[in-house]
């Protein structure tokens, strides 16, 4: 630690500063601290001011060659890392970057910025990825520049600084992360050595912990333990320090094994190859990480709103603070939304936040209209609030419920009585679900945008669907209100009950579509989706089934397989699309949905 430079640059910054604040910044003693200003002055760096007299003040001022010394070490730049989705902080981040969740009601991302530019720091790029859109903003509000992360979903923070580093050379840059809050400003117009912040934690838990020489130089790290020093928060790096890291960075990003590296994986096995890189140290209160909602609440009590509409949809409905909904637990992420169910009043209720893009692909109005038309049957949710243009959604929990399980043969009968009291209850909406029209629209949306097929065969593939689709135009004569994605997570049991839940899909269609989908979904071949059928068929519910039973059971077979058949096409079709999106990996779903195609188009061919 080079600290002449650091107690020059003090002085330079505020010149008044007392040897025990200067003691207390650094981590040193004052004896320590007295005699490194006695040799700043014998160099003729700084000298003895004219003025106040206390005697905890350095009386000390630094002479035009101590300020030669200093510009000499001006920081170029500033990167601040913003890429990922945060998900340690969801539900915030369901729809909001984890840099601009509030923190003392100010965004982090804001806060930084200012910060680096009130040190004189005015080239500030941001690396961005997740809601990449949503910092545009920044460029006018702060003159900072953008750059995309492509890599951002499927590599660590490696890939950011490999994106980064042509912005990195020849440049001596502070690498900043954007979601963390830095109490008071750390950041200086000057610096003159590479290092890592050590913010100091009693129990280190999971955090990498510095191993350090007598000059604080970092040696190594380790993980764990009590009441040090950890890794956490900005660095800088200089242009000599860079020009020897960059090619070690390109060696790791190009190893196919690397994916999951941050780039500090790569300065943690490279300290003895690279130039001295040195800790500085940093008080309990200076800097705070945030690795859950629960941090959050606890470091900031009194925040009536996080800067998240995830949550702020809910306190607007309830005309409440962000702070004063309670016991936040998050769901597991379905393909579309993400969930999260809380406490209020006593209540328990879950939310629902539209996943990214869903608007393409979702009729947020049509589904508000089935909710409305459902609501005096008792068939699903008890809707609080419903936001027909975003999908926002709020409904009560329903507590000690489970999916049916399918290996139940008594729970899949209810099952299936279930659709077919939904069939049966006379609700109409101007919304197709028609399978065949999904795939045109979906087919049509992948040639008009050149959208890459990953199968070889899918022209041929499509032309069959088009001859099931004539065959179906001809028997399909019953359109009711279908669910669109019946598969058992949608089917839960509360009690004694069946409920029918998420209606994102619904449209409408022939009822079969259903049956033969829910069969497509839990990968049943024909012969177990028509036993499906035939439950459905025997579901006594009170009420005539004449208009949705075909006759003829050799039809009934026939519309059940080309149903199937289209809803794995169907599947297929919606992951290509949904993946040119820039969507999530869906891993075999569509897949296994082309292969169902052909297995039931066979199946067609032959009835």
């Amino acid at each position: 630690m080079n600290l002449e430079f650091l107690i020059m640059r003090s002085i330079y910054e505020m010149p008044k500063i007392s040897q025990r604040k200067l003691s207390k910044d650094y981590f040193v003693s004052l004896g320590k601290i007295n005699s490194t200003i006695n040799s700043l002055a014998k160099k003729g760096l700084i000298k003895k001011s004219i003025g106040s007299t206390s005697k905890n003040t350095s009386l000390y001022e630094v002479t035009n060659k101590g300020i030669k010394e200093i510009e000499k070490h001006k920081v170029d730049a500033a990167i601040i890392f913003a890429c990922g989705m945060g998900v340690r902080l969801a539900p915030l981040t369901y729809d909001t970057p984890k840099s601009f969740i509030k923190v003392k009601g100010e965004r982090l991302i804001e806060r930084q910025i200012e910060q680096l530019i009130a040190s004189g720091i005015n080239d500030i790029t941001i690396m961005v990825g997740y809601l990449k859109e949503k910092f545009d903003y920044l460029i006018d509000k702060y003159n900072v520049k953008l750059v995309y992360n492509r890599e951002y979903k499927n590599k660590n923070t490696l890939s950011t600084f490999y994106t980064a580093k042509e912005l990195l050379k020849n440049k001596n840059v502070y690498i900043c992360v954007s979601d963390v809050y830095i109490n008071e400003n750390i950041y200086h117009k000057y610096e003159i050595e590479p290092y890592y912040i050590g913010a100091f934690y009693e129990d280190c838990k999971n955090e990498w912990r510095y191993i350090v020489n007598s000059k604080n130089q970092i040696k190594s790290v380790e993980v764990g333990g009590k009441n040090d020093f950890c890794l956490v928060g900005p660095c800088f790096l200089t242009k000599e320090f860079l020009s020897v890291f960059i090619p070690m960075i390109e060696r790791y990003y190009s190893m196919s094994s690397t994916n999951n590296y941050y780039w500090e994986d790569v300065l943690v096995q490279n300290f003895n190859k690279l130039p001295n890189i040195y800790m500085h140290k940093l008080d309990k209160d200076v800097i705070y990480e945030f690795d859950s909602l629960k941090d959050l609440n606890d470091f900031d009590k009194n925040s009536t709103e996080f800067g998240s509409e995830a949550v702020s949809f809910v306190s607007k409905a309830f005309k409440i603070k962000d702070n004063e909904i309670k016991n936040i637990v998050c769901i597991k992420e379905g393909m579309t939304n993400h969930s999260y169910r809380f406490d209020l009043n006593g209540e328990t209720y879950l939310a629902r936040v539209p996943g990214e893009n869903t608007d393409t692909f979702i009729n947020r109005k049509t589904e508000g209209e089935i909710l409305e038309k459902l609501k005096p049957h008792n068939i699903t949710e008890d809707i609080i609030f419903f936001d027909k243009k975003t999908g926002y959604k709020i409904s009560k929990f329903f507590k000690n419920a489970k999916t049916i399980d399918i290996s139940k043969k008594d729970e899949l009968k209810k099952c299936m009585a279930l659709y077919k009291n939904f069939h049966l209850l006379d609700i109409s909406v101007k919304a197709s679900n028609d399978i065949s029209d999904k795939i045109i629209e979906y087919t049509g949306i992948i040639k008009s945008k050149n959208i890459y097929v990953p199968y070889e065969d899918f022209d041929d593939i499509v032309s069959k669907a088009y001859e099931i689709k004539k065959y179906l135009d001809k028997v399909d004569k019953v359109k009711t209100l279908t669910h669109g994605d019946p598969n058992p997570n949608n089917v839960l049991i509360v009690g004694n009950e069946l409920k029918l839940i998420d209606f994102e899909y619904g449209g409408m269609a022939n009822p079969l579509s259903d049956i033969a989908l829910f069969g497509v979904y839990v990968g049943y071949d024909f012969k177990k989706t028509y036993e499906l059928y035939q439950m459905y068929k025997a579901a006594d519910i009170g009420k005539s089934d004449k208009k949705i039973i075909p006759k003829d059971d050799n039809i009934a077979k026939k519309m059940i397989i080309s149903y199937m058949a289209l809803s794995g096409l169907y599947n297929a079709v919606w992951t290509i699309v949904r993946c040119a999106m820039g969507d999530v990996d869906f891993g075999e779903f569509g897949m296994a949905g082309y292969r169902a195609f052909k297995n039931n188009y066979k199946e067609f061919v032959n009835l």
